[in-house]
């Protein structure tokens, strides 16, 4: 017996006609997003989705003309409800399939997915799954402190739902529940179902109050600049914050709540859920983690849903080992046709970047099939990726663009090294070089520090040099594993931005290495020249740097002149007082070289980021002056012996 097909809750409409949209848009309720929609559809740009946060439609129509954004395709699908339905609008399919994204998307909307089985039975307002998270997130509340629990959920599980609803039964034990996200709308969902379980009217309000106690959103850096009155707090979808605010939120406030959504239009939190676990088990060793995994505005494997995971990977995941990395791996060159015709390559390598770095999108897997001029070089066990490097060719600018760069300054989009080189490093050649600038650089997390990285890199640096590169780089936020990697590679720090990133919360380092002998010097000019500027740097804007990764990156520097012998010697013997001592120390300080070395650490924050004593105290954990002064005689002595 044949089954009988599934009802079309996804219907496409290739290069529509006037006639079609108009007969689509008479009686129309739900979300038309475009740019352009026919009379009287009010569209809702893909730029402007995030106000639509916190709703639910029944019918979308997404217009993928003349420009597809594949993030605002993954947020609008999270927006229909159960059993709701896609319209897709599409250019002709022969111009669509000019794009590999697009020919694989177009090749995946004939695919049926199997009907969902039954939705699970709820155990009162809560599924299963939610019902069990509400007794972690109340010992969270009410138990032993310092304990921080992490809920990781897919969207659609209901987790800030959850959140809301477990607020309002702790609002009897806790008088002040304090909510966070990376911005207010976030939380719409949360407080809507909050108001729902105290009885209280809904009014859109990012607050409420109930005999004299209270659940209020309060922003991230507000949460930690102000004294904010707190029982619990609650921290909705923390992969959008920077990783080093969140470790500042867990080391200020002892009951916390983490949830965050693992796949979704945010982009996937799977490498934020990572590097938090490893930095969770160092601050708070007592810590959970729980997740849900149960649909709650569909039902388990909702078409729909399956349709939009498949299409745009919103649930890749690296692929299986099942032994031993090789022992002398072969790096390949992929091809971008092979890689799209390969779902199992392809799923596999996408899941390898999302679970390295701090925020994959949608749109990177677009980028990773079409952006023009990337290059994929792959450790492969079979079809599966163990180490992935994404690579973009660079520079090689007419001469009429490197004057627009360089005399109007106008900032063209792409080309990111050899722009920075050129106009921020002291390098204006750059832009006529053949550079190759490393985007991505990922390792299978189970085979991470077994040398795949470095083999991958330098197969990329040697495929470089073949292919007539001048030059390889790459920008990336500084941590001092990731620095000390590059490094050892022989590359150099050349610049360090200014403002942190958004989605990591670190600075972003570049660093280069030169691939022919002409370059070798005019690159360690610029290297000597960068950190020169970054210890006046230091004390002007990067006080608040770690001091092991100024250590790190410092550990390129040229050696700096030698110190007052004189006065570093009386300054031992305790003859001479610290500020008489302050030439003698600071070029004590310019040759601290070992993040592992407290007095190190202490010679950078206290002569060159000109840090206050009591600062320095609290991130050493010494009990003050006198403590720090000693060590900074012993290392004195040390230098004069």
């Amino acid at each position: 017996m044949i089954p009988p097909r599934l009802p079309r809750r996804l219907r496409h409409l290739a290069d529509p006609t006037p006639g079609q949209l108009a007969r689509l848009a008479r009686g129309f309720t739900g979300l038309w997003v475009a740019r352009q929609a026919p009379a009287p559809i009010q569209p809702v740009a893909p730029g402007r989705l995030g106000a639509w946060l916190g709703r639910e439609v029944e019918t979308l129509v997404f217009d993928a003309r003349p420009a597809f954004d594949a993030n605002a395709l993954a947020m609008a699908l999270g927006l229909v409800r159960g059993g709701g339905r896609l319209v897709l609008l599409t250019p002709p399919l022969a111009q669509w399939s000019e794009s590999r994204f697009s020919a694989r998307l177009s090749r995946l909307l004939e695919v049926q997915f199997p009907a969902p089985p039954a939705a699970p039975a709820v155990e009162g307002p809560y599924t299963p799954d939610q019902a069990r998270a509400a007794r972690w997130i109340e010992r969270t509340a009410l138990g032993h402190s310092r304990r921080p629990l992490l809920i990781t959920a897919d969207r659609g599980r209901g987790k800030s739902a959850l959140l809301g609803m477990a607020a309002a039964r702790l609002l009897d034990a806790r008088h002040a529940i304090v909510v966070t996200a990376p911005r207010p709308q976030a939380t719409a969902v949360l407080f809507r179902h909050a108001r729902a379980a105290l009885n209280l009217p809904e009014t859109g309000a990012f607050e409420l109050e109930t005999g004299g106690k209270t659940i209020r959103f309060v922003a991230p850096d507000a949460l930690l600049r102000d004294s904010v009155a707190a029982d619990l707090v609650l921290v909705d979808e923390a992969a959008g914050l920077p990783l080093p605010m969140i470790e500042a939120l867990v080391r200020r406030h002892n009951r916390l709540v983490l949830a965050t959504t693992v796949h979704g239009y945010e982009g996937s939190g799977r490498g934020f859920v990572t590097r938090l676990a490893g930095r969770l088990d160092q601050l708070r060793p007592g810590w959970r983690q729980i997740s849900l995994t149960e649909p709650v505005r569909w039902a388990p494997g909702d078409p729909l849903e399956s349709w939009g995971n498949h299409a745009l990977l919103l649930d890749a995941e690296p692929g299986r080992i099942t032994g031993p990395p090789p022992s002398d791996p072969a790096v390949v060159h992929l091809d971008r046709d092979r890689l799209a015709r390969s779902e199992t390559l392809l799923r596999g390598l996408f899941g390898l970047l999302a679970s390295a770095h701090y925020r994959t999108e949608p749109r990177d897997f677009q980028l990773l099939l079409d952006q023009p001029g990337l290059e994929i070089l792959a450790v492969l066990d079979q079809e599966s990726p163990l180490a992935v490097a994404l690579v973009a060719r660079e520079g090689r600018l007419a001469e009429d663009r490197q004057r627009a760069i360089l005399v109007d300054g106008r900032r063209p989009h792409g080309h990111l090294l050899p722009q920075v080189l050129a106009t921020r490093c002291g390098l204006p050649e750059a832009l006529g070089l053949d550079c190759r600038r490393i985007v991505r650089i990922a390792v299978h997390p189970r085979l991470q520090g077994r040398g795949l990285g470095t083999r991958l890199l330098a197969a990329v640096t040697d495929h470089a040099r073949e292919t007539g590169a001048d030059l390889v780089g790459a920008s990336f936020g500084a941590t001092v594993p990731l620095v000390r990697f590059w490094r050892r590679a022989g590359w150099l720090p050349l610049r360090l931005g200014h403002r942190r990133e958004a989605s990591s919360g670190a600075h972003a380092l570049v660093m280069a290495r030169a691939l022919t002998p002409r370059l070798q010097a005019p690159l360690k000019i610029a290297a000597d020249a960068f950190q020169e500027a970054f210890v006046l740097q230091l004390a002007e804007h990067f006080q608040s740097l770690e001091a092991e990764l100024v250590l790190t990156i410092r550990a390129c520097a040229p050696p700096p002149p030698a110190p007052d012998a004189k006065r570093l010697a009386a300054f031992a013997r305790g003859r001479l007082p610290f500020l008489d001592a302050l030439p003698a120390l600071h070029a004590l300080a310019l040759g601290a070289r070992d993040p592992g070395d407290r007095t190190d650490r202490l010679l950078v924050m206290k002569l060159l980021q000109h840090r206050d004593w009591q600062s320095c105290a609290r991130a050493l954990d010494l009990p003050g002056r006198k403590a720090m002064e000693k060590l900074l005689r012993e290392r004195a002595q040390r230098h004069h012996a």
